[in-house]
């Protein structure tokens, strides 16, 4: 995947998360009733942690991997969560910007760093794989 790709897949879903947290509640199902299944789980911050973990994959994909680079993805993680969290409270967005789900936020964004890491090093053995078979294919034309 070209760089530009994987800076415009990160750039969409930062605009996907944005969306998703910003959507005015009249637009949003009701919330679930205390006691229900998806309550007594916590559904909501399982969704906070899932979606910033893959804002860390996506940003982190972009990366050249120094330490310095991992900084700034958790600073911009721990940024937008509590952009996100704060404009939940404006009038028009009619939401409760909750302490607990900007800390999942951040807490999202640090669990995308050993996921990144795994994903990272499955691809990087796949592309390697078929390089090798690629190679193998073109040395084969050559000598037919």
């Amino acid at each position: 995947m070209t760089h530009r790709l994987r800076v415009g897949a990160a750039v969409l879903w930062t605009v996907v998360i944005l969306i998703l947290c910003w959507t005015p509640r009249i637009y949003l199902p009701a919330p679930e009733h205390e006691g229900s299944l998806v309550h007594l789980m916590h559904l909501d911050k399982i969704v906070h942690a899932g979606i910033f973990a893959v804002f860390a994959v996506l940003w982190l994909r972009t990366s050249s991997g120094r330490p310095r680079d991992y900084l700034l993805v958790l600073l911009a993680g721990a940024a937008l969560a509590l952009l996100t969290e704060a404009v939940q409270n404006h009038p028009f967005i009619n939401r409760e910007g909750e302490l607990a789900d900007g800390l999942t936020d951040v807490a999202g964004a640090i669990a995308g760093f050993p996921i990144y890491r795994f994903v990272e090093a499955r691809y990087q053995r796949w592309s390697a794989s078929n390089r090798r078979t690629a190679d193998s294919r073109a040395f084969a034309v050559e000598d037919a």
